[in-house]
C-alpha cells in the first residue's frame, strides 16, 4: 500500500476545477498515483445505491464507453451506481477517482475493500480527511461537494426523490458544471429525481457521444452510440449453440422482441405469445445462456 500523500490549495498541482470551489479541502489527501492529467477531463457519475438493472446497463454501456475514450470517472465509492462506475472505468483500463466520505484509509462500505485496493493500484482515492474513526451523515454531504467540484460535468444515472445524488446535482449547478441525466422508466422510484432534473434543464443523455462532445479532445472516430455495443453483440455470428437450438417449437426472436419493450416473467410471456409455457422457458434458457437476456427475481430483461 502506498503512503498517503497530500496537496495544498496553494500548490500548482492542486486540481484546477476543485480549486474554484469556495470551501475546497485544504489539503486534499490522496492514495494512488497522483497525476495532474487525471483531473483534466473528468466526469462525475452518481446515482442511486439501489441501482436497477437499467442503471447497470447505462453504466456498462454509456459510462464504460466514456471511460474508454480517456475521460476520468469520478464518484463517491458507495455501493450501487458509484461502485459500478468505478468498476466500469477499471474494466476498460480507464482512469477513476474515488472520493471517500471518511478518512483516506477508511473503507466504507467495508465489503468493497477489493474495489478500493484496485482503485489505489490503478487510479486515485482522495479525501479531505486524513483519519476518521467514525462516519457521520454530514460527511457524505461534504464528500458530494468534492465529487461535483472535481468534475467538468456531472451525470446522474438514477435518483429517487430524496437521493443524495440530487445534492451533488445542486453543487454542480452552483459550481457552473454541466449537469446531465438519462431518460428513465417513469414507473420506477429511481426516475423521480432524474425526471425533475430534466424539467430543470439538465442535458438529456442517450448515448456516450452526448457526453464525449463536451470534451474537445475526445477523438471523434472512437465515439459510439451506446446502443451500438448492444446491437452489435446481438448481430454477431451465432455461438456454437444459438438460442433457437434450445427453443423447440418456440421462437426466441419473438421472446426477445417483447423483452426489449419491458421486462416480463415467463408467465407473462406465455400469455402474450400464446404458446406452451415449456417452449417459452426453453427459449428463455437459450437466450440467457447466449447472453441476450438476463434474469432477476423471476423477471427477464433484454441485455
Amino acid at each position: 500500500m502506498p503512503m498517503v500523500g497530500s496537496v495544498k490549495r496553494a500548490s500548482a498541482e492542486y486540481p484546477v476545477l476543485l480549486n474554484k470551489v469556495p470551501d475546497a479541502p485544504d489539503p486534499l489527501y490522496y492514495l494512488g498515483d497522483y497525476q495532474e492529467n487525471l483531473f483534466t477531463n473528468t466526469l462525475a457519475v452518481v446515482g442511486s445505491r439501489a441501482v436497477t438493472l437499467y442503471g447497470e446497463w447505462v453504466i456498462n454501456t454509456i459510462v464504460k464507453e466514456v471511460a474508454r475514450n480517456g475521460i476520468t470517472i469520478v464518484s463517491g465509492f458507495m455501493y450501487g451506481v458509484d461502485a459500478l462506475a468505478h468498476r466500469a472505468a477499471l474494466d476498460v483500463e480507464g482512469s477513476t477517482i474515488a472520493v471517500m466520505a471518511g478518512g483516506i484509509e477508511y473503507i466504507f462500505p467495508k465489503y468493497q475493500e477489493q474495489l478500493y485496493l484496485d482503485i489505489v493500484a490503478r487510479g486515485l482515492v482522495v479525501s479531505e480527511f486524513f483519519t476518521q474513526s467514525e462516519l457521520g451523515k454530514w460527511m457524505f454531504a461534504k464528500r458530494n461537494r468534492i465529487v461535483a467540484g472535481l468534475a467538468f460535468a456531472v451525470l446522474v444515472v438514477e435518483a429517487a426523490q430524496d437521493s443524495g445524488s440530487l445534492l451533488t446535482a445542486r453543487y454542480a449547478r452552483q459550481y457552473g458544471r454541466q449537469l446531465m441525466t438519462v431518460p428513465a422508466n417513469l414507473t420506477s422510484a429511481n426516475a423521480v429525481g432524474t425526471t425533475q432534473l430534466l424539467r430543470e434543464g439538465a442535458k438529456l443523455v442517450t448515448c456516450a457521444d452526448d457526453i464525449l462532445t463536451l470534451y474537445t479532445n475526445a477523438p471523434d472516430n472512437s465515439r459510439r452510440d451506446a446502443s451500438f455495443a448492444v446491437n452489435k453483440r446481438l448481430s454477431l455470428p451465432s455461438p456454437v449453440r444459438s438460442a433457437a437450438d434450445y427453443c423447440g417449437a418456440g421462437d426466441p426472436q419473438s421472446v426477445l422482441e417483447l423483452l426489449k419493450l419491458e421486462p416480463l416473467s415467463s408467465d407473462e410471456l406465455t400469455a402474450r405469445l400464446l404458446v406452451a409455457s415449456a417452449d417459452v422457458l426453453k427459449c428463455l434458457t437459450g437466450l440467457v445462456l447466449t447472453g441476450q437476456v438476463l434474469e432477476r427475481e423471476g423477471r427477464y430483461y433484454a441485455s
